[in-house]
């Protein structure tokens, strides 16, 4: 069982791109708009020009379209059980019925329901996962870091809150790691996690999230010794190696946001939604 291969989430792929050539803090707000954009769409034609700008955007970048989607294969199966919950379960007068048995009624309402969330979820994830792909660690935080930094003004560590977020990010590969020896040995010593039905299979994984969680809680006290015996203080004082600065690429990034988000506007206020 090879769960890290499926994990594209927080993996920085290195390219001389297009997209990878982009100043770490133009990523990141392109990133925030299209996900804002996303939350806030509610049609299949705004979904549809999300999908065709997003592909465009992979195709510039160089990334498989199968390896950037590799990671939504985990996410498969609760997916389906939040489609299925919301097809049966979400109500509205008037709706077209579909099918109805004892309590479950599937309607119109609920259908359209259940793909406008999985649509969000699944273009939420691509989206993260892009950012995460085409931008490494360092140059993420400094992108953030220097998108935060006016909040030292106001008393916030912008510094610190960046750090807590990519370390963060950074556990989730740790973990997967962490969590594939765990199943591993426990196969060794006989466990079928293949065998069984979901309720069966699901039961044997959860002796397996104990010493995962111990491991974490362990990891995370050694990166607290470790930043400790460094006389790691914050941000106070740190100076960058790197100066960022925008060029021409990242204007022209912001010419292409710009009529993406203006059409995707226009499609949210004037199409009819789908629920």
């Amino acid at each position: 069982m090879e769960l890290t291969k499926n994990i594209t989430l927080g993996v920085y792929l290195p390219g001389k791109s297009f997209i990878h050539n982009l100043d770490p803090r133009t990523k990141i707000i392109a990133a925030t708009i299209i996900i804002i954009l996303l939350l806030l769409s509610r049609s299949y034609a705004a979904f549809a020009v999300s999908a065709l700008f997003i592909g465009s955007l992979m195709v510039l970048s160089g990334i498989p379209t199968g390896y950037a989607l590799r990671g939504l294969k985990p996410m498969l199966p609760v997916l389906v059980i939040m489609w299925i919950f919301q097809l049966f379960l979400f109500k509205e007068p008037g709706a077209t019925i579909y099918f109805h048995w004892w309590i479950f009624e599937a309607t119109e309402a609920g259908l359209h329901m259940g793909n406008l969330i999985i649509l969000r979820v699944l273009f939420l994830f691509t989206v993260t996962t892009f950012l995460t792909l085409t931008t490494s660690v360092v140059s993420l935080t400094d992108g953030l870091e220097s998108l935060l930094k006016p909040l030292r003004m106001i008393g916030l560590p912008s510094q610190e809150l960046v750090m807590t977020l990519v370390i963060a990010l950074r556990f989730v590969l740790i973990l997967a790691e962490e969590l594939e020896k765990i199943i591993k040995a426990q196969m060794a010593r006989g466990v079928a996690f293949d065998r069984g039905n979901f309720i069966q299979k699901t039961r044997k994984i959860f002796p397996v999230f104990l010493p995962l969680f111990i491991g974490a809680f362990k990891r995370a006290e050694e990166l607290i010794v470790a930043m400790d015996a460094r006389s790691y203080t914050g941000g106070r004082g740190r100076t960058k190696m790197k100066t960022l600065h925008m060029g021409r690429v990242d204007l022209t990034a912001a010419a292409g946001m710009t009529a993406y988000s203006g059409l995707l506007i226009y499609i949210i206020i004037f199409t009819k939604p789908m629920i």
